[in-house]
């Protein structure tokens, strides 16, 4: 298999769970479409490592070989197809070489990340591993602008959004402050199962993250279109699902918007994005 038939795997893997990011790619120049596709796999490919696998020291021995990867591929010497597709870009291999290994980093840190009471802490524990990924979204995609502060808590807000339907999962990592599940007197076992209850606990743990991306989105910043129909799509999907009687089930049987959606939310954010450089 070649090195660009290597990649188109995890390229479709990362589509798969981001399918917007097709039409992304139509209001893309091409070098920042091969950008934007090489960076959102190797993410990709973190997250599910630090979130997905069930086995800690698997999990972490992973990791950190992707560290050391990055900390080699900055330097030329990438052996993954991903960063060889990453750093066969002149314009990635110019950004700080330092910059890369935080990513691993902080995905290793939320191995042992203990639970959060609060929205406000379970965010300062994933921004070990989003405020890294946004700082080099800013370099690789956004020209060194933007702020990566309200970026990474935007980076941050998506993914609990897009973790909630593992709830039903009893192993999964719980993707809800503790402290909300103290206020409506749920267990975690209790999740699993349609209630009342949890219906509620649902739909205030979702006005919390509406409420925390419009002030992330209050600050005035550069972004990269993905960040920007990401966030805009994950407000349609959390507006929808406060409408239903039970929001987690609606999350679990729509996890990803429909494309008619994705194209007229892609063609919006990109024409903001463009009117606001002509500005």
């Amino acid at each position: 298999m070649s090195s660009a038939d290597a990649f188109a795997s995890y390229e479709q893997a990362w589509l798969a769970d981001q399918p917007e990011n097709a039409v992304v790619a139509l209001f893309l120049s091409e070098a920042l479409r091969k950008r934007n596709a090489a960076f959102g796999a190797l993410i990709h490919e973190l997250s599910r490592t630090a979130f997905h696998v069930r086995e800690p020291q698997a999990a972490a021995a992973k990791l950190a070989w992707w560290r050391q990867e990055l900390a080699d591929a900055v330097l030329g010497r990438a052996r993954h197809p991903i960063t060889q597709a990453l750093f066969a870009d002149p314009g990635a291999r110019e950004t700080e070489h330092a910059m890369w290994p935080p990513i691993a980093d902080g995905a290793l840190a939320q191995l042992d990340a203990p639970g959060a009471g609060t929205l406000q802490l379970l965010m300062e524990q994933l921004d070990a591993f989003f405020g890294p990924v946004a700082r080099a979204e800013a370099a690789l995609l956004c020209a060194g602008a933007g702020n990566p502060e309200a970026n990474a808590a935007l980076w941050i807000l998506s993914h609990l959004l897009h973790e909630l339907p593992a709830l039903a999962h009893a192993d999964a990592r719980l993707p809800l402050p503790l402290g909300l599940l103290a206020r409506h007197e749920i267990a975690r076992a209790d999740l699993g199962q349609p209630s009342p209850r949890r219906n509620t606990l649902i739909k205030d743990f979702l006005d919390e993250l509406a409420l925390e991306t419009d002030g992330a989105l209050g600050v005035a910043a550069v972004r990269s279109l993905a960040l920007r129909v990401r966030t805009r799509l994950d407000g349609k999907r959390i507006a929808r699902a406060l409408r239903v009687t039970d929001p987690l089930a609606y999350l679990q049987a729509r996890p990803h918007p429909g494309r008619w959606a994705i194209v007229w939310t892609t063609w919006r954010e990109a024409r903001a994005a463009a009117l606001a450089v002509d500005s």
